[in-house]
């Protein structure tokens, strides 16, 4: 879980990346492409890094109790995927007219470029999804490891 939390850090860490990319036309869906890829130009660059970072914390963990994961970036992650999934399809139902839209230089190679983010998006739902099952799951076992509160004898 250690290592799918360090991805999940990654991948929201490349999130301001989406901020690099100017569009190269106006109008909200080459705003969405650009956004798009400049997510995947940062999560390139971060994952790696937290990944990285995750195995060294494992490999210096040996032996210490894990503690839970948080409830907060699973939900975070679930979220940020969902947006960049919906995103994802706006932006492909954009590509798929014909003629191609202005200012889109090639379109298989921008087709290309949002299957990719939509490939992300659906890494950070499944990302997320296992984080907020994994809390689920240790603070079940945290509840059933807690001995029964008797009733006051008042």
């Amino acid at each position: 879980m250690t290592l799918i939390r360090a991805v999940a850090i990654g991948l929201l860490a490349g999130s301001p990346g989406a901020l690099i990319f100017d569009p190269r036309g106006e109008g909200p869906n080459h705003m969405r492409l650009a956004m798009l890829m400049g997510l995947l130009v940062g999560q390139l660059l971060t994952v790696p890094v937290w990944l990285v970072g995750g195995v060294v914390r494992m490999r210096a963990r040996k032996g210490r109790p894990v503690r839970p994961y948080p409830f907060p970036l699973g939900a975070l992650l679930l979220a940020s995927g969902v947006l960049v999934v919906t995103q994802t399809r706006a932006v492909l139902n954009w590509l798929s007219v014909e003629p191609t839209p202005g200012g889109v230089g090639d379109p298989d190679g921008e087709t290309s470029i949002a299957l990719l983010a939509g490939l992300s998006g659906c890494l950070m739902v499944l990302a997320g999804l296992a984080l907020l099952a994994n809390g689920v799951w240790t603070s079940a076992r945290a509840r059933e490891g807690q001995a029964p509160m008797e009733p006051s004898q008042d």
